[in-house]
C-alpha cells in the first residue's frame, strides 16, 4: 500500500538538502583555501603566515556565499498547492 508523502516531511527533506549542500560548499572554500595558503608558504618558504591569513579569509567568505547560495536555492521552490478538501454535503432537514 502506497502512502502519499506529506507536505511537512517533502519541506523538511528540502531543507535538509539545502543545509547539506551548503555544508560542502563551505568546507569546499575551506579547504581550498587551506591548500592555497599551503601552497604559497611553501613557495615563498615560510611556515603558516599565508595560510592562517587564508583561513581567516575563506569565514567571511565561505559565510557570504553560503547565505547567497541558500537564498537563491529557497527561492527557486514552487510551492505545490494543497488540496482543498471537499466539505460534505448536508443532508436536507426533513420535516
Amino acid at each position: 500500500m502506497e502512502t502519499k508523502p506529506r507536505p511537512t516531511r517533502i519541506k523538511n527533506l528540502t531543507i535538509a538538502a539545502i543545509a547539506g549542500q551548503a555544508g560542502c560548499l563551505t568546507l569546499t572554500i575551506v579547504m581550498l583555501a587551506l591548500f592555497i595558503g599551503l601552497w604559497l608558504d611553501s613557495r615563498m618558504g615560510q611556515r603558516g603566515p599565508c595560510t592562517f591569513g587564508f583561513l581567516i579569509l575563506s569565514v567571511p567568505l565561505s559565510l557570504y556565499l553560503m547565505l547567497r547560495f541558500t537564498i537563491s536555492t529557497i527561492n527557486r521552490i514552487v510551492p505545490q498547492p494543497i488540496p482543498e478538501r471537499k466539505k460534505p454535503i448536508a443532508e436536507p432537514e426533513e420535516e
